[in-house]
């Protein structure tokens, strides 16, 4: 079964990394902030927290890279600033929320997140749409059901990505 989850992890990372377009946008948009002297606010919904964990307590800390949240409250947004949301689905009802507020404010907003069955709410939302494209288990059992559904491990695979990439302009820069 590792055999079967690594190849099935390793496509869905290889799908990812072939938005290789949407990722240079996504990057870019968000190092205008860290040009701009401006920061990176990052949520996740549901199982996408650890993302936040990733920002604030992991081993590579960006100083431009914030939690959005600080005590249940949002942060005091500028112009220059971008969010960085995570969801499992299009149709997360607190992203949705959250993004139509970010949105009326003007704040930039790049989303990663899986579109399902024609819900697409959130991606009309965001300057920048990552499909993460994650909508099934990968695992097959001898029973004919499915497990391991790893979307926080998709999600840190796409932060990184992007971490790397924004690094790339910075330096360019």
């Amino acid at each position: 079964m590792l055999k079967i989850f690594s190849t099935q992890l390793n496509g869905v990372f290889q799908k990812v990394v072939k938005q290789e377009e949407v990722f240079e946008d996504a990057s870019r948009f968000l190092a205008q902030a860290v040009i701009g002297e401006g920061n990176v606010y990052v949520h996740g919904t549901k199982e996408f927290y650890g993302i936040v964990s990733e920002v604030t307590d992991g081993a590579e800390q960006n100083e431009a890279f914030k939690p959005l949240f600080e005590n249940g409250e949002i942060q005091s947004l500028t112009p220059v600033d971008r969010v960085l949301l995570f969801t499992r689905q299009t149709d997360d009802q607190e992203a949705i929320l959250l993004a139509n507020k970010l949105a009326e404010s003007n704040i930039g907003l790049v989303i990663v997140s899986t579109s399902i069955n024609g819900e697409d709410h959130l991606s009309d939302l965001a300057d920048v749409f990552i499909n993460y494209e994650l909508t099934r288990k990968l695992v097959p059992t001898d029973e004919g059901d499915r497990i391991c559904f790893p979307t926080l491990l998709t999600g840190l695979f796409i932060y990184h990505c992007l971490l790397l990439t924004i690094s790339e302009i910075l330096e360019d820069y």
